[in-house]
């Protein structure tokens, strides 16, 4: 164990007095919306699948590419050295550059001609995207002591479920808008199609956002084994990460396997629900954009605020003991949404579904920011994030295309699909939070911050 570890206990109120509770908050929320506008971009294709499809003449495996592959592709790999960037340098300046890259690759995919182009314009949102969450998360920690760190962290979150409800509302309406205009002119691309528009309308404001992160304060390192600057090396991390491995690959499979669910919903329903109901882009996607937003900001609020209250009462791994609980809540209606009979009632199960998946998946970074040492973090929640990703956006929309296409060869059935992913998925997620709680527990109280609580 490291010798200076018990530096890391001495985190405490001191160390937040330099700002105040509203500023604290306030920065939560920009980081918030930023989410949301990310969401918002990576989350639009799910509208656009069937005129991309005309247009290219594509499979729903090969739409599941774009989905899935094309944004995880460097997603992951930039991940790592983004995470890294994150413990040595401002997070403030990495999260305002993300995010005007990742908008501007958004209103690329507007230009695309052809399959090859579109594929490579979700690259770049997928690159764009892996530097805020490691950023984000790590202001948060330095922004708000440990045992109020959940409801922050959790609310942070609630832009992924906002903008992914946003991007179905406000994308549908978009789709719909501009399908009845017909071709449209735009100056140095000419003629676009609706669907391309769409792409252009969602990415351009997000370029605006990046610079108001140049009003945010750099914060100060809290929780650090060193001053000044990072000096953890790499292969430090790694081996602080095997030595508690049980816990690590608990907690990052059950995450994941939470995302596999709720991803094989968000990329699939929308496509199941125009087919099988015969309606517009935008009238599904007022239908599920709603219940996606209201259940996956609830769910959000909710197990933040159970989690913290929890803690408060003596239950150190209340965040654990509470994402699991709401995976096992989403089980069931989330299986069941693809076979309800109605519109209505696959909205209904389908938004539980989100409440209960997209609140686990929330609360899982909380454990790291305890755990993980400050000069850590950054790249411990890309390795995170590395994992999530692959299994939940590679996986998940590809597994179900796969199914569709090779298991039932009836474009019909992605429904039927749908309910086999999440029944893999959800049920092995509270399984591993089983196994993650028992491995949290385990751990050294010579752990960041655990004596504090």
């Amino acid at each position: 164990m490291n010798p200076t570890a018990q530096n890391l206990e001495e985190a405490s109120q001191s160390d937040f007095a330099w700002r105040s509770e509203v500023y604290a908050w306030s920065v939560v929320g920009l980081l918030t919306v930023a989410f949301t506008f990310s969401m918002i971009d990576r989350m639009i294709l799910t509208l656009l699948v069937e005129p991309i499809k005309a247009d290219f003449g594509l499979s729903d495996t090969e739409i599941s590419l774009l989905h899935g592959l094309a944004f995880t592709l460097l997603y992951v790999v930039v991940g790592l050295p983004m995470g890294r960037l994150t413990d040595r340098y401002s997070r403030r300046t990495i999260a305002g550059v993300s995010i005007f890259f990742w908008s501007l690759a958004t209103a690329l995919c507007g230009a695309a001609s052809n399959f090859i182009q579109l594929f490579l314009a979700r690259v770049g949102v997928g690159v764009g995207e892996a530097g805020l969450s490691p950023a984000a998360n790590s202001l948060i920690a330095d922004y708000f002591p440990p045992e109020r760190l959940a409801r922050p962290i959790a609310y942070f979150s609630i832009g992924g479920s906002a903008g992914a409800g946003i991007a179905y509302i406000f994308g549908g309406a978009v789709v719909d808008y501009v399908s009845g205009m017909g071709p449209i002119t735009v100056p140095l691309l000419g003629e676009i199609r609706p669907w391309q528009a769409a792409f252009f309308v969602v990415g351009l404001p997000g370029m605006a956002l990046a610079f108001l992160f140049a009003l945010v304060r750099e914060p100060k390192r809290t929780g650090r084994v060193t001053d000044g600057q990072a000096a953890v090396s790499i292969s430090q991390v790694l081996a602080f990460m095997f030595l508690r491995k049980r816990f690590f690959v608990s907690h990052f499979a059950a995450a994941a396997l939470a995302g596999l669910a709720v991803l094989a919903l968000h990329a699939w329903m929308p496509t199941f629900l125009i087919r099988n109901f015969g309606l517009t882009p935008g009238q599904v996607g007022g239908g599920y954009g709603l219940v996606v937003l209201v259940g996956g900001v609830s769910g959000l609020v909710t197990a933040g605020w159970l989690a913290d209250h929890l803690a408060a009462r003596g239950l150190r791994d209340s965040h654990i003991v509470v994402a699991r609980g709401y995976v096992l809540l989403a089980i069931i209606p989330a299986i069941l949404a693809p076979f309800a009979p109605t519109f209505f009632w696959s909205l209904v199960l389908a938004g539980v579904g989100v409440f209960g998946l997209a609140s686990a998946i929330a609360l899982t970074p909380v454990a790291l920011q305890i755990v993980v040492p400050n000069e850590m973090r950054g790249l411990v929640y890309a390795i995170y994030l590395l994992v999530l990703s692959l299994v939940g956006y590679a996986i998940g929309p590809t597994l179900v295309a796969l199914i569709t296409d090779n298991l039932f060869k009836d474009e019909m059935m992605v429904g039927a699909s749908i309910a086999v992913v999440v029944a893999i998925g959800a049920p092995l997620s509270a399984v591993f939070y089983s196994l993650s709680r028992r491995a949290y527990n385990a751990l050294s109280e010579s752990s960041p911050h655990r004596d504090k609580k």
